[in-house]
């Protein structure tokens, strides 16, 4: 595991934090654009903000639209999930084009692009293609959520059981089920490549109150099949901030993991994981126990 950047909060000429009546909010997505930016997409300032992975230094920042969800960087362009629009802006963070799309999908909070197509990933974990080479389409749906390896990959929970089914780039079907020591709270897709599948899995501490464990979750995925989990690792709980994307995947298979706490933003690459030897976070993290949902303001507070 290795730490690649940590952003401190600040509201001047950092990335922006922010207590509102009923949310704490702050960063809601990040990407990694090359081997030495990062962008984080602020829903605090409504803004994509740049910064140089060594040195923490913002180096541009610009405008989105109203309450941006997530985004996505592909071939040069930021795409921003907004309501009924997915907003395009060049690198200089000029206004492109809005890709619209109908208001009946509702609740989408995550963005993909493939194939230089863009989808919609909805909560029901079905993708919902609503663009391709820049032009509208009539929104077509596909089973599991797209990857950048073009695989779709479907979950399905049952008790302390949950099952994976990627319908692969070439064309597969493949189906495998997995058991857990406690019941299963969520299994949310992170990602994939032609050789593994990243899946962020949930499963109950207790459900009254609700508390959850998460674990980053890797299978090996092989022109056979699905194989065996090759790699486990505890997510630190701590979530100084709402967040809709703070897990991705790379092309090479490096997983990313975002991490808000009251200091600030951290990423850590998690490249080892591939392996199944992956270091532990540092012990500052994983000893701080942080929810927003503990630390509101009182909608009614003055």
């Amino acid at each position: 595991m290795q730490q690649l950047a940590i952003e401190k909060w600040d509201n001047s000429t950092g990335l922006v934090y922010k207590q509102v009546p009923g949310f704490n909010i702050g960063v809601t997505s990040f990407e990694m654009l090359d081997k030495d930016r990062i962008a984080f997409l602020s829903d605090a300032s409504d803004e994509i903000i740049i910064t140089d992975e060594l040195t923490g230094k913002v180096l541009n920042r610009f405008a989105v639209s109203f309450v941006p969800r997530d985004f996505v960087y592909d071939n040069g362009n930021f795409y921003v999930l907004g309501e009924n629009n997915v907003y395009v802006y060049d690198e200089n963070g000029n206004a492109v084009k809005a890709i619209p799309y109908p208001s009946s999908y509702v609740g989408v909070e995550r963005l993909a692009r493939y194939n230089n197509s863009t989808y919609l990933l909805l909560p029901s974990g079905w993708s919902v293609r609503i663009e391709t080479d820049g032009n509208v389409v009539t929104p077509s749906g596909y089973m599991g959520w797209v990857t950048q390896s073009g695989n779709f990959v479907y979950t399905k929970l049952s008790g302390n059981t949950y099952s994976v089914k990627v319908l692969t780039a070439a064309g597969k079907i493949f189906d495998k089920s997995f058991t857990t020591d406690r019941k299963v709270g969520g299994v949310y897709v992170v990602g994939s490549t032609s050789s593994e599948v990243v899946l962020d899995v949930q499963t109950f501490i207790t459900e009254s109150p609700i508390q959850v464990e998460r674990h980053i979750v890797t299978i090996e995925l092989t022109p056979n099949g699905l194989g065996n989990i090759v790699s486990n690792i505890k997510v630190p709980d701590c979530y100084y901030v709402l967040s809709n994307k703070e897990i991705s995947v790379l092309q090479d298979g490096t997983v990313l993991n975002m991490v808000t706490s009251p200091q600030g933003v951290y990423v850590f690459s998690l490249s080892e994981m591939v392996t199944g030897k992956a270091q532990s976070y540092p012990a500052s993290l994983l000893s701080i126990k942080y929810h927003f949902n503990d630390h509101l303001i009182a909608v009614d507070a003055k």
